[in-house]
């Protein structure tokens, strides 16, 4: 039986390909940011959050654990970047760029309160909503 490759491959060229489409509301801001920078934001804290949680068993320092995961989330979004600078319809922005660092540094604080809180599985926090 042929063992088929797994998708992760698509999300990196979608992503790099396929632009979001220009709407009024892109325009709109929020703040001081326009709402495209609030999308890279929100976006890459995501991404860093899925991070922080699948790396939450790993035995590394806290601090190290902290750099790693900033680190890949920023290293990914500078690669989009950059691979969007290549296609003639897409363009590298440095405003992008400084919005997925912040969202990528948004998960920091994580590791100052991880000492006072555990992940659950979501089998174990769904059996607390059981009736008895």
């Amino acid at each position: 039986m042929e063992r088929r490759r797994p998708r992760r491959r698509v999300h990196l060229y979608t992503s790099i390909i396929a632009g979001p489409p220009g709407t009024a509301i892109d325009r709109f801001r929020l703040l001081f940011l326009p709402l495209d920078k609030w999308r890279h934001l929100v976006a890459y804290a995501v991404l860093a959050g899925t991070l922080v949680y699948a790396t939450d068993d790993w035995l590394l320092e806290r601090r190290w654990t902290v750099l790693a995961v900033v680190f890949a989330t920023v290293l990914y979004g500078i690669g989009i970047e950059v691979g969007q600078s290549f296609l003639p319809s897409r363009y590298f922005s440095l405003g992008d760029a400084l919005a997925n660092i912040v969202g990528a540094l948004l998960v920091a604080p994580w590791y100052l309160l991880r000492r006072y809180v555990t992940f659950a599985g979501v089998q174990s926090w769904l059996r607390r909503f059981r009736p008895s």
